[in-house]
C-alpha cells in the first residue's frame, strides 16, 4: 500500500497527490504488474474471487470513493440507452441534448454527473459505475488486464491489487518489496 500522510484513524483520504502517486507507481511497475498477472493466470488459489472479494470490501470501507471520483473523470465510459436518459433526465436535459453536449463516438468522458468530488445521480448510479472497480465480479484471474487498467485510477484497485501479491505469496513480492514503492512511501513521509 502506497503510505498516504492522510492515513489517520483506519481511513485512507484520497487527494490529488495520492491519486498522482498510484498513477506513477502503477505505471512505472507495469512490468512487475504484468509478470504478477501471468503468474496468477498459472497458479492462482482455487478461492482467488474470495480473496480478491475481501480484499475490495477491506478498501472500501478505508476508503470513501464517494470523496474520490478519479474513475468519474478519467474513465471513458459506455452507458446504455436507459441509463443515458436516467443521467439526461437528472440533469433535466433532454436526451438529444444531452448527448451532443457529453457522448462522443458513443462514450462518455468526464462523466457529466460529478460535481466537484461527489456523483450527483449516486443512489441511481449506472450499474458499470456501480460495480466499479469490478474486483467483486466473479472470475477475477480473466479479467486481468482491465484490473491492470484500474489499479493506476482507483485507490481502492490499486491497494487490494498490492496486498492481493502478498497475500498470495507471490514469490517475487515475498522476495523482494519493489524498490520504487519503498520511494513512493518515503516521499508520502516527507510530505
Amino acid at each position: 500500500m502506497v503510505q498516504n500522510p492522510g492515513q489517520q484513524g483506519g481511513q485512507i483520504t484520497v487527494n490529488a497527490e495520492y491519486l498522482q502517486r498510484i498513477k506513477v507507481f502503477s505505471e512505472g511497475n507495469e512490468i512487475e504488474n504484468c509478470d504478477f498477472r501471468a503468474w496468477l493466470k498459472n497458479y492462482a488459489p482455487d478461492d482467488i474471487d474470495d480473496v480478491v472479494k475481501a480484499l475490495s470490501q477491506k478498501y472500501f470501507a478505508l476508503i470513501d470513493c464517494k470523496e474520490c471520483g478519479n474513475c468519474c473523470r478519467v474513465l471513458e465510459l459506455e452507458f446504455t440507452e436507459p441509463e443515458l436518459r436516467t443521467i439526461a433526465k437528472s440533469m433535466e436535459q433532454s436526451i438529444d441534448e444531452f448527448k451532443k453536449r457529453f457522448v462522443v463516438e458513443g462514450l462518455v468522458k468526464p462523466c457529466p454527473a460529478l460535481k466537484g468530488n461527489l456523483c450527483s445521480i449516486y443512489e441511481g448510479r449506472p450499474d458499470v459505475c456501480r460495480s466499479y472497480p469490478h474486483l467483486e465480479k466473479p472470475d477475477f484471474i480473466f479479467r486481468l488486464y482491465g484490473v491492470l487498467d484500474n489499479i493506476a485510477i482507483c485507490p481502492i484497485a490499486f491497494n487490494a491489487f498490492e496486498e492481493l501479491k502478498a497475500k498470495v505469496k507471490w514469490p517475487k513480492y515475498r522476495a523482494r518489496r519493489s524498490r520504487r514503492m519503498r520511494e513512493i512511501e518515503t516521499k508520502g513521509d516527507e510530505a
